[in-house]
């Protein structure tokens, strides 16, 4: 049987910086439940017919009840095909600061070492909720599972532990129906989603996706500046910028004994600057100098390079 570390949730500094899913803990649920979405994705209530306006509150309704959460995902799906865009929007962004409120409630109940053993029982890599349902045949695991799954939640771990994050890989069917900003954003986390940047403070991505995440991110910033999720995004936006210029502990940018630059980030972001000359970013622009300047110093961490970066790029 695996072992489970005795500080399986003691991450350090810089990967809590960096980790997604504390983003989807954090700012998603403190949300403001008042949304305001990007100007041409905004219709007018009033013009809503009375039908839409009646699934809009019983939808409301639901949501609002205790328990009725999955009820409440049921009846979103089978009926947001008949409310405005305006209206999507809203149904879509309530249920994902729902979906974050319970999941506190099952992080503590999953987070039980009783609960922790017998998953590692029988978890094998890349394990689902489902998986874990199928092969365990503890019986109260099972349900504490199914009802996280039917709460918008998925299985996630890091050193050793198990965890659940809001699975928006289960928004995706509804960007046809909401307005651009909550369908860009439904994007940029479903990406996280599906793979965390950093697991046991060690970077998970390449340095090429990594780059592309922050443009995708920096980008939401730009074109939607009043949307309800525009503060998140920064966040992880410049969550992100910390990851390109300084790494996590187990996977730093300068390699501590040689100071020397990954050969892979020199790689990636190199490449990623040659693909995008024409683009217009305050990333790319940033990362060109700060590649120049290390280009210019052999790629090592020098006094310049390490003032650059506490210049344009500080971290506490």
């Amino acid at each position: 049987m695996k072992q489970l570390p005795k500080h399986a949730k003691s991450f350090t500094l810089a990967a809590l910086a960096a980790l997604t899913l504390s983003i989807q803990a954090g700012t998603a649920g403190a949300a403001p439940t008042t949304v305001k979405l990007a100007p041409y994705a905004v219709q007018a209530v009033a013009a809503d017919s009375s039908v839409s306006t009646q699934i809009f509150n019983k939808y409301m309704t639901l949501l609002n009840v205790k328990g009725q959460l999955p009820k409440a995902i049921t009846y979103l799906n089978a009926h947001i095909d008949e409310v405005s865009a305006y209206q999507a929007s809203l149904m879509v962004l309530r249920l994902e600061n729902a979906i974050v409120k319970v999941q506190s409630t099952f992080d503590q109940s999953i987070a039980n070492t009783s609960i922790q053993e017998a998953i590692n029982k029988v978890y094998k890599i890349d394990d689902s909720f489902a998986n874990i349902i199928s092969r365990t045949k503890d019986k109260k695991l099972k349900t504490l599972l199914q009802a996280a799954s039917d709460n918008g939640l998925k299985l996630e771990t890091a050193e050793g532990f198990y965890f659940p994050i809001v699975d928006y890989k289960g928004f995706q069917k509804y960007r046809a129906y909401v307005g651009a900003d909550v369908k860009a954003y439904i994007d940029i986390m479903t990406v996280e989603s599906e793979q965390a940047n950093v697991k046991d403070a060690g970077l998970m991505i390449g340095y090429q996706q990594l780059a592309n995440r922050a443009l995708s991110q920096e980008q939401f910033v730009k074109q939607f500046p009043n949307s309800n999720r525009t503060a998140a995004i920064k966040t992880l936006y410049n969550n992100y910028k910390t990851l390109t210029f300084y790494g996590v502990n187990n996977t730093p940018l300068f390699d501590y004994e040689t100071n020397e630059m990954q050969p892979n980030a020199i790689k990636g972001y190199t490449m990623i600057l040659d693909r995008n000359k024409d683009t217009k970013s305050d990333y790319l622009n940033l990362l060109q100098k700060f590649m120049d300047l290390a280009k210019d110093h052999g790629y090592k961490q020098t006094a310049e390079v390490t003032a650059f970066r506490k210049a344009n790029v500080p971290i506490n």
